[in-house]
């Protein structure tokens, strides 16, 4: 499908989507307000702060903020991806000491919980390493899934959030949650990340884009104090712009996040090459490096 129709059927559904939860509402005697963004909207500094400001005074109102990506604009470039990453960033963005992720499984099990015999897990610290438990990779509604949703987690949880997955296949799914009835909790780091900057790159890092260093420039990095030079890019997976925070993968883990100088066409040109050769590669070229330090955030950190 092409993606101007995906763009015209979210403008024609985004209106009766509110209409359904602004009725909703009103029979409750209650209020709500609608929050479009895009990945740019966290990118941006002063755009990120106003999506701060407008969801706090409307919470301060008890007007409670309904927030979606807006889909009418994004593409590839921009897209948040899926509600668990833009539930991230919003809760990052917020300072919330508590998200809650809905889905169609009870929380986290050892193996498919349609598979008998499933066990779940009521409880896991932020240090617990859950990276062997297999599940269902999607569910039947939405962009997301539980790999999603474990994701949001090991983005959060390190920052000293906690996070609740549970179903919402029962009645007062959200309720239940809080009063620890059901799903699974997801402890936060008890020495909550004090640093907005740290914080901000590590939960605006997109999903779905990273580049692959080599041993050298794994090293390097992991001692610190170092920017990672194109010589040291051996591949680039994704779609990204200038600006944008994106993974640095060695041996398939993650051993930093940080803002790209290049987009993904033109790191795919300079990855591998000495910094003195980008010049001849791209014109007016923004940087000899591919990610600076000052724009680093390790994975120890």
């Amino acid at each position: 499908m092409m993606i101007s129709f995906q763009q015209a059927a979210a403008a024609i559904g985004q209106p009766l989507m509110m209409k359904a939860y602004l009725d909703a509402f009103h029979e409750a005697h209650a209020h709500c307000a609608q929050i479009l963004v895009t990945h740019e909207d966290f990118k941006d500094r002063k755009r990120f702060l106003n999506i701060r400001n407008t969801i706090n005074r409307l919470l301060e109102n008890d007007i409670l903020p309904i927030v979606n990506e807006n889909d009418t604009v994004s593409f590839d470039e921009i897209t948040v991806g899926d509600n668990d990453q833009l539930a991230v960033m919003i809760s990052e963005a917020t300072d919330a000491e508590k998200l809650i992720l809905l889905t169609e499984a009870d929380g986290l099990f050892n193996k498919n919980p349609k598979e008998e015999g499933a066990k779940r897990f009521d409880e896991i610290d932020f240090r617990d390493d859950f990276s062997g438990v297999k599940f269902a990779a999607k569910t039947s509604v939405g962009r997301g899934g539980m790999d999603t949703k474990i994701k949001a987690v090991r983005k959060l949880t390190p920052l000293g959030v906690d996070v609740i997955i549970g179903t919402f296949l029962i009645s007062h799914p959200i309720e239940r949650l809080l009063m620890a009835q059901g799903g699974t909790l997801f402890k936060g780091n008890p020495e909550k990340q004090t640093s907005r900057r740290k914080s901000w790159l590590s939960t605006v890092v997109k999903n779905d884009a990273w580049v692959v260093v080599d041993e050298g420039a794994a090293v390097a990095l992991m001692k610190g104090n170092t920017s990672l030079l194109p010589i040291g890019v051996r591949k680039v997976h994704g779609v990204f712009k200038r600006g944008d925070v994106i993974q640095v993968k060695h041996r398939n883990k993650i051993i930093a996040v940080g803002i790209t100088e290049f987009e993904f066409r033109e790191m795919e040109l300079i990855m591998g090459k000495q910094s003195l050769e980008i010049s001849t590669l791209i014109e007016h070229a923004p940087s000899k490096v591919a990610i600076h330090r000052d724009n680093l955030l390790l994975k120890n950190d």
